[in-house]
């Protein structure tokens, strides 16, 4: 934790990539379960690098993962699931996620055009919902800004749930994402990559000092210093 702030960094496909971001103090480590994703980590793969991996908590990333998949995931030992789905996914698939594996490991990921809310009936079978940005032909991982203010209205409307900022967001940016939406919890994946898939040691240490500075200004511990 950065000043009060988490940070889970995604798209982890390396030993290499893992201990660079241990190494600036993430608190989460994403591997994602999609074969379209550049970041795609086949399950052999991630089960090859669990034991020698950072002692940091491990999120499986995937995309309405069907039953099979999910036991999967579950089998390879992650401490949290990072799904996401798009609206019209049915409400009754979700609620068996929420079953399979807990509310409180459950982070759902739902994928919102701009005028579409979150389905009420969706908020209990959760206690961490992640808004990354929308694109019409992707889940995720664009590099763009997701919607500030969507996330800020949903922060504030429900205060019990944990709610994470993800989309574009990278060292110049950082700051004003906290200042727009009040995060407490961030996620980073391009901002802080040299190609994809591949993690920028430099990038991830200007990404966590952008972070540390901007959180600063907000931690009351600080002001007046």
């Amino acid at each position: 934790m950065i000043n009060g702030i988490r940070l889970k960094v995604c798209g982890i496909t390396s030993l290499v990539d893992a201990d660079a971001a241990d190494a600036v103090g993430a608190d989460y480590l994403g591997f994602i379960f999609y074969p379209t994703s550049p970041r795609n980590v086949p399950p052999a793969q991630y089960l090859a690098m669990r034991d020698r991996l950072p002692p940091r908590k491990k999120v499986a990333v995937s995309v309405e993962p069907s039953p099979a998949d999910l036991a999967r995931q579950i089998d390879l030992g992650f401490d949290f699931y990072q799904i996401h789905f798009n609206p019209q996914t049915p409400c009754d698939l979700i609620r068996s996620w929420a079953e399979r594996v807990g509310a409180a490991r459950l982070w759902l990921a739902p994928r919102l055009p701009p005028t579409v809310e979150i389905y009420p009936d969706l908020l209990p079978l959760a206690d961490t919902f992640l808004l990354d940005a929308f694109h019409p032909d992707k889940m995720g991982g664009t590099g763009v800004a997701g919607d500030w203010a969507q996330f800020k209205h949903y922060r504030e409307a429900h205060p019990a749930k944990q709610w994470i900022l993800s989309g574009g967001l990278k060292a110049d940016n950082i700051a004003a994402a906290l200042t727009a939406t009040g995060a407490k919890f961030v996620d980073v994946n391009s901002g802080v990559e040299q190609a994809p898939g591949i993690k920028s040691p430099a990038k991830l240490q200007a990404f966590v000092l952008a972070l540390h500075n901007a959180s600063k200004q907000d931690n009351p511990v600080y002001r007046g210093q």
